[in-house]
């Protein structure tokens, strides 16, 4: 998990400004629009500005809330997820039309939470331990900070013709997760607090799958 300070919403504010410089704006009042989408990060709240005739720079806000049920090494969890995130992206429009390919980064705000509560023996690390033995067990889910993006999409919300515009993105964000499990039986129990270290990082293996992750966005935008 790295420890490096997390950007927040206020500092892709402040990039977003830097960018709307006088060299940004040398193009002309049609530099700069707004937009939301609905993605599979989330609600997403979106500006983007123009830097040249091929390159735009974007900034975002995402968020979700879901809660779900997840079975994890042959234990069932509830699983409640806040995704929180903020996204700093480049377009190249290298045909100048809507065409882009975007690079970048999302940073997460983003934490998960487990809880399950066994009603039969159940195997956490290498020990089979009766129900009752087990009691509760709860987990958080930590997101590394920072996810590389890279994807395609369609649309320009600078260069379209109309003040309107909607778009497509396609593309996946590389992300990593730590594991902390407990119990309150484990400190009563010999050996569970150990076998509860090889369960994180079994569930850690069960969560390899999700290390890319799909990003697939609609969304509409308004130019200035």
């Amino acid at each position: 998990m790295m420890n490096t300070s997390r950007i927040t919403f206020p500092v892709a504010v402040c990039l977003l400004n830097l960018a709307i410089s006088p060299c940004a704006l040398q193009a002309g009042d049609a530099n700069f629009a707004v937009g939301a989408k609905i993605s599979t990060l989330g609600i997403q709240a979106e500006a983007t500005v123009a830097l040249t005739d091929t390159l735009n720079l974007r900034g975002s806000y995402n968020f979700l809330d879901y809660s779900t049920d997840e079975k994890f090494d042959d234990i069932n969890y509830a699983v409640d997820i806040n995704f929180s995130s903020v996204s700093a992206l480049i377009d190249w429009h290298p045909f100048k039309n809507g065409f882009r390919i975007t690079g970048g980064v999302v940073q997460h705000n983003s934490d998960a939470t487990l809880d399950a509560t066994p009603t039969e023996a159940e195997r956490i690390g290498d020990t089979v331990y009766p129900a009752e033995i087990i009691g509760t067990v709860t987990g958080d889910v930590d997101f590394d900070d920072l996810a590389p993006y890279v994807g395609i999409g369609f649309g320009n919300a600078i260069g379209d013709s109309t003040s309107f515009s909607f778009s497509f993105d396609l593309g996946v964000a590389i992300q990593s997760y730590d594991i902390t499990l407990s119990a309150p039986s484990a400190a009563l129990v010999p050996g569970l607090e150990d076998d509860l270290r090889a369960e994180e990082k079994d569930i850690e293996d069960d969560l390899n799958d999700y290390e890319i992750y799909p990003v697939i966005a609609f969304g509409i935008a308004y130019r200035f």
